[in-house]
């Protein structure tokens, strides 16, 4: 009798497992796969890629950071651009080689590009180069006037409309149509601006005062912004300025070392 209720809770207990093996497979096929317990990942799987690493940190894409980080550049080095200009003003006190023309248009270019910009909203890094330029712009255009004998009381009165209308840009509210038109002035007044200068040398068949150092810069650096403007704003009109910015200065390079002895 003990042999056979051995025997029988051998089979009782062989059974018991076979319906806990079943049910417990009937529950792994019903559960669905996000309640299911998940691989533990390995550092393998925990390594992200550059780009992915820094946006899992918040930072944007790696190609933006490197947008960013070469528009405060660019901005950095806009500083001295216009220096070796304004040292050869200082030293020579004259300003027979330079355009006046090619220097009142850069600074509304600037100026307008700085205030489109500005109320469309894009990043500093995207145009700080724009407001340290038509700062240089404007005192360069100051001692120009002021070496070529252009009267004082001129000279206030465009710098007072000067003033007026940059105030009643970043303080007002244009609508977006006259934005988009602000940016088409900038490119088209800094694309036009170099003429007078390129026109001045031919005429004179010599390089005149206008600096390599900073025409190179120029190129550079609109080179750099092409990248920039690509990458961050994607903004065709700041793209156009900067690709005809690239061609002109391009020329202009060129055209200084043609007639450079």
């Amino acid at each position: 009798f003990s042999s056979h209720h051995k025997k029988s809770s051998h089979c009782s207990a062989s059974m018991i497992k076979r319906l806990a093996l079943l049910a417990a497979t009937a529950c792994s096929i019903a559960t669905p796969r996000n309640m299911l317990p998940r691989r533990t990942k390995t550092a393998r799987d925990e390594t992200l890629p550059l780009h992915r690493a820094v946006a899992t940190r918040g930072g944007g894409d790696a190609q933006d950071v490197a947008a960013r980080a070469l528009g405060y550049c660019i901005g950095a080095g806009s500083t001295v651009l216009f220096a070796p200009i304004v040292y050869t003003l200082a030293t020579q006190k004259s300003a027979d080689g330079l355009s006046l023309s090619t220097f009142t248009l850069s600074l509304c270019g600037y100026s307008c590009s700085a205030a489109y910009n500005y109320k469309k909203g894009h990043a500093l890094s995207t145009y700080v180069e724009s407001v340290l330029l038509a700062v240089q712009c404007a005192v360069i255009s100051l001692v120009c006037a002021l070496l070529k004998g252009i009267s004082i009381g001129r000279v206030l009165i465009g710098s007072v409309a000067y003033v007026g209308a940059a105030l009643l840009l970043l303080l007002g509210s244009p609508p977006p149509k006259l934005l988009a038109v602000l940016q088409v002035w900038a490119t088209s007044l800094l694309m036009v601006s170099l003429i007078p200068q390129l026109y001045l040398n031919y005429s004179r068949k010599e390089p005149g005062q206008y600096s390599p150092v900073t025409a190179g810069l120029s190129v550079f650096g609109n080179s750099i912004r092409i990248f920039t403007t690509l990458t961050l704003t994607k903004d065709p009109l700041l793209l156009l300025g900067f690709v005809l910015g690239f061609s002109l200065n391009a020329a202009l390079l060129g055209q200084i070392l043609f007639y450079s002895p």
